[in-house]
């Protein structure tokens, strides 16, 4: 019998290729099959709540392209086997199974402690962040960039990744001297020094080092001394060819209260801003803190319309979408309420608010016509046109989910009589966009794009 494992291999591209990776990664990634002969195919997933969620968002899809790739092995199977388990086979072939993280060697006496969750295995990966995640590994492989200045907004997920890089080089070569602290710490412990007359240990610490990481760099921005003392700390890191990582609110170029050769010094290295993420990564994020809430209260289920409802609602940072996962948590009492999504307009109520801008159908109307190139009278005519029915349908369909007005009145402003052709408009579009990822993105992009409107359209 022919060996599973390449047959495998290119369904997983496949998924890879339909889901995108940000879903790939969290959902399909550790998916394993764990037999596989002319009767069926066995699928594993480490926890039941794993299980669960491919077999219900991902199941037919798994099916069918197993069906289409490897024909001769039968029916799909999908089962809970926990990582710990020894490994297992398929045909004549071993498949190893990860076993649960080692212990992670010691950081320099006196870092502050990484938190063993912020990995990047634990860290979603979307457009706005991709080049910032692709620095960070290098940085974590010994690939020297210095320094190098993770930059963004609060709750981006600049510590984690500073984490992520620290414990990756621990693991990789387990003898390096890391310390992680943050600017905040360095200004304390550097003004403690002084008063206790021992900068000769404080410097020894900060300067005997493989990798340093330092977090928040604009806390100290305007406080001349220690500034000054951070310095000669970066430039003794840097001349020994070891690794400097530094986090940033903004660019070394926006930061006031930086000396003119501090700034030059970083700009010189390598400055990545990590920007607020889309949709796709918003809803990443979501299940996988999803995933972890579940893992601890397996009763609390939150459904892929819900967190969809959260992630096109909520345009926020991780810190934010994480505050909101944990207060439907808390009001559904851990599963005992269903997550619904009239219960997440109660629960989430000031989140949405702060997130929503009112919008008009006239708004709706003008900015669908300009992003399919077609006229607002276009929408309002009669025209049976594919070029005009679909942007018809789709502003609609946002009328009806962007404002609280009523079917009739949607139909009205449309210069329909029936409200029936809006039901009928949204039932194709919700169709469509279910069956097409591609078409689902457009949308979110279009209703993003007429959110973010700051002013009224022109009338056309």
């Amino acid at each position: 019998m022919e060996d599973f494992s390449k047959p495998w291999q290119a369904i997983r591209q496949q998924l890879k290729s339909t889901l995108g990776a940000t879903r790939f990664t969290y959902w399909v990634q550790n998916l394993r099959p764990i037999a596989a002969d002319a009767g069926r195919v066995v699928l594993a997933s480490s926890t039941r709540f794993e299980r669960d969620r491919v077999v219900q968002m991902y199941g037919d899809l798994i099916t069918r392209l197993v069906a289409e790739v490897a024909p001769a092995y039968g029916p799909v199977e999908f089962t809970v086997v926990p990582l710990s388990r020894p490994a297992a086979t398929v045909g004549n072939t071993a498949l190893a199974v990860r076993s649960e993280a080692e212990p992670v060697p010691e950081l320099v006496p006196g870092s502050i402690p990484l938190n063993h969750m912020h990995t990047f295995e634990n860290f979603v990966v979307g457009a706005a962040n991709q080049i910032a995640v692709n620095q960070a590994r290098q940085a974590a492989e010994g690939v020297v960039s210095n320094p190098l200045l993770l930059f963004g907004e609060t709750g981006l997920g600049k510590t984690h990744l500073l984490h992520a890089i620290a414990l990756r080089t621990l693991k990789r070569a387990p003898a390096s001297r890391v310390l992680y602290v943050t600017a905040e710490w360095f200004l304390g412990k550097f003004v403690a020094a002084i008063r206790n007359g021992d900068t000769a240990d404080f410097k020894a610490l900060m300067r005997d080092v493989d990798l340093l990481a330092i977090d928040d760099l604009h806390v100290i921005a305007g406080k001349d001394k220690t500034a000054e003392e951070l310095q000669h700390t970066m430039d003794a890191v840097i001349d020994a060819g070891k690794q400097l990582i530094l986090s940033a609110d903004r660019s070394p170029a926006l930061l006031e209260g930086l000396s003119e050769r501090m700034r030059s010094r970083l700009l010189k290295g390598v400055t990545v801003e990590i920007k607020q993420g889309d949709f796709d990564l918003r809803l990443g994020i979501l299940e996988a803190k999803s995933a972890r809430l579940a893992r601890d209260n397996p009763r609390l289920v939150i459904g892929s319309d819900a967190l969809r409802f959260i992630a096109q609602r909520i345009n926020a940072n991780t810190r934010q979408l994480e505050g909101a996962l944990h207060r439907v948590a808390s009001h559904s009492n851990n599963g005992e309420h269903p997550v619904t999504i009239p219960n997440l307009q109660i629960w989430l109520a000031d989140f949405l608010k702060m997130h929503d801008r009112r919008v008009t159908i006239e708004e709706i109307k003008a900015k669908t016509a300009t992003f399919f190139g077609c006229k607002v009278a276009d929408l309002e005519s009669e025209s049976r046109a594919r070029e005009v029915v679909r942007p018809r349908q789709t502003a609609m369909y946002l009328a009806r989910h962007m404002t609280q007005r009523s079917y009739p009145d949607i139909a009205r402003r449309f210069k329909r009589r029936d409200h029936t052709t809006v039901i009928h408009a949204l039932k194709q579009v919700e169709k469509r966009r279910d069956a097409d990822p591609e078409f689902a993105q457009m949308l979110e992009s279009l209703r993003l794009s007429i959110r973010s409107w700051p002013t009224r359209p022109p009338i056309q």
